[in-house]
């Protein structure tokens, strides 16, 4: 993604809350840098050595260096400064942004060597454990879009367990024992619960899952004729429960 386009999409998510308008501002402050600073500390938990830094765009440049500038002289929020200084740079002349360019893709070439020679500085071991750790990332950024798709597709979420309605109840009287050690408090309370309370939770917990069975049938019907079979059990298939005219 470009750095322009970056920021316009963080702009959308500006217009929606004051938390959205604080991280968008700090992304677009620290957007490269972030990204670096996340491999270092991959990389210097496994011990590789320095990787090098990218260099950052020339806008990039600019809006870091006239920021702080616009936002105290004229009193601007945060987010109104950035559309600012991005006016601003729209007014730069031609020689001086070409001038920049020139500076940075020197860079950038510089870097790619740099890139080169730090790749051929591991050993087969690292590269490994970087390519293990890559693929984790993939996997874990894929299951986070499946669920953000699941939800927005409005899943059914399964129920608590017996287990945890009890917890969600006792949790609330922890005061001010640290909930970790209250949590031991809670599992020693069930374990020597009598058979007759414990049923209360158990019965619950079977009527919120028969809920959630039919729920999710519902979904998964609706899944079927909307042809995302991706997103629907296997078993569901062949439910006799499942209309799929």
């Amino acid at each position: 993604m470009g750095f322009k386009q970056f920021i316009k999409n963080n702009w959308r998510l500006v217009n929606s809350n004051t938390l959205s308008m604080n991280r968008c501002v700090n992304s677009v402050i620290e957007s490269y840098n972030m990204g670096y600073a996340k491999k270092a500390v991959v990389e210097n938990t496994l011990q590789l050595p320095k990787r090098p830094k990218k260099p950052n765009p020339p806008f990039f440049l600019y809006l870091q260096e006239k920021r702080q500038e616009v936002t105290e002289k004229h009193n601007l929020s945060l987010k109104d400064a950035v559309r600012v200084v991005s006016e601003m740079w729209k007014n730069v002349d031609s020689e001086n942004k070409q001038k920049m360019n020139e500076v940075y893709n020197k860079e950038l070439e510089k870097y790619k060597k740099n890139v080169e020679l730090y790749k051929q500085s591991l050993t087969e071991d690292q590269k490994n454990e970087l390519f293990r750790l890559k693929y984790e990332q993939i996997e874990q950024r894929t299951k986070r879009k499946l669920k953000k798709e699941l939800k927005d597709l409005g899943k059914p979420r399964k129920p608590l367990t017996a287990y945890l309605m009890f917890v969600s109840e006792e949790i609330k009287n922890h005061g001010n024992v640290p909930v970790q050690i209250y949590m031991t408090t809670i599992a020693n309370k069930w374990k020597e619960m009598d058979e007759n309370t414990k049923s209360k939770f158990i019965k619950a917990a079977l009527q919120e899952n028969d809920k959630y069975n039919n729920a999710l049938l519902d979904w998964e019907n609706k899944m079927i004729k909307a042809g995302r079979l991706d997103l629907v059990r296997p078993r569901a298939l062949s439910n006799d429960n499942i209309d799929i005219n």
